[in-house]
């Protein structure tokens, strides 16, 4: 598994982080890294996700080259 932590306190459009997670948890996919469970403690998000190697979605897509 791989553990995400968000801090709440002080992000500006919290409802946009909430709306995410509601779509993370209703949408499931083999090709995308899928949603387990989360945690609010204090003003920390604690998101539980399937783990997948290779990094964060943004280094993979810096690290591969799409022909058109």
């Amino acid at each position: 598994v791989a553990l995400k932590k968000i801090n709440l306190q002080g992000l500006r459009k919290k409802e946009l982080t909430v709306n995410e997670l509601m779509v993370m948890k209703m949408n499931r996919n083999p090709n995308l890294v899928n949603y387990l469970d989360s945690y609010l403690i204090d003003e920390q998000l604690w998101l539980v996700m399937e783990y997948m190697d290779g990094g964060t979605l943004s280094d993979v897509i810096h690290k591969t080259y799409l022909s058109e």
